[in-house]
């Protein structure tokens, strides 16, 4: 049997912005499945006085793409919740509140604080701050109606959550069949990202989150349909390199191709 009949396959799934070229590793993917689709027609014609299916008209082709991710990094989730990068630098500020009773807790407009002054208040007497949260818990009431709450707060990194139009992707899956180590090459060469549906936040099982995806097969336009590979993607398997062994007396005169 000169070809392995079994496939166990194992790779790296990237991901480009379309026809650019700027692959980028998504991590973790425990699960890649390629879905293909299709819509037909019939024409039909009577024998015998009943009618049959006499041609099949293929109207539609497509496919989609479902991947399962693990990796939650900055640029997946920008991808997944169709959101931008946020960037803020640490600093200082003060906030006003009004009509402060006891027991009441207020949320300030930044997390993660320190240095929280309150005039005429002492804290851990008369409140209480929860700086990880930026949070404030009054034990008694303030005399004043009108208070300031000075404070430091660190810089933070985070994404806005459905802020950023779709873009249309690349997607290259470079793996082997571990049963023979052959390597396989797939490239897509322009995907639609469906919106997510949900990402676990709370787990009560005993392995990591996953996030399910599916990326919508398109045509890229820019590609001729008569191309080897056409407008959709490619799947590519590596030839071995052939090599001519010789005793060092074979003149050539380049007048000749060698056939392999």
């Amino acid at each position: 049997m000169s070809e392995n009949e079994y496939y166990y396959g194992q790779g790296k799934v990237f991901l480009s912005p379309c026809n650019l070229g700027q692959w980028r590793w998504i991590g973790d993917v425990s699960s890649l499945k390629i879905n293909f689709e299709f819509e037909e027609r019939y024409s039909k014609r009577s024998i015998g006085g009943r009618l049959v299916n006499c041609k099949r008209f293929i109207t539609f082709t497509g496919g989609s793409i479902t991947a399962t991710w693990f990796e939650r990094s900055l640029e997946n989730l920008e991808l997944l919740l169709r959101g931008k990068s946020v960037s803020h630098q640490q600093g200082w500020t003060e906030e006003e509140f009004r009509n402060i009773k006891s027991g009441m807790t207020i949320y300030l407009q930044h997390q993660n604080i320190r240095d929280v002054f309150i005039e005429n208040l002492n804290e851990n007497i008369d409140y209480i701050v929860d700086c990880k949260a930026g949070s404030i818990i009054f034990i008694t009431k303030p005399k004043s109606q009108r208070l300031l709450v000075e404070y430091d707060y660190s810089g933070l990194s985070g994404i806005s959550i459905l802020n950023n139009e779709p873009n249309d992707f690349s997607l290259r899956y470079e793996g082997k069949n571990i049963i023979d180590d052959k390597p396989i090459n797939i490239e897509f060469y322009r995907l639609s990202l469906d919106p997510i549906e949900f990402i676990s936040l709370i787990d009560d099982k005993s392995e990591f989150s996953n996030v399910e995806t599916t990326l919508q097969l398109l045509p890229d336009l820019s590609k001729n349909p008569k191309s080897d590979f056409g407008q959709f993607g490619r799947i590519i398997q590596f030839n071995d390199f052939s090599d001519i062994l010789y005793d060092d007396e074979i003149a050539y005169d380049e007048r000749y191709q060698f056939a392999y």
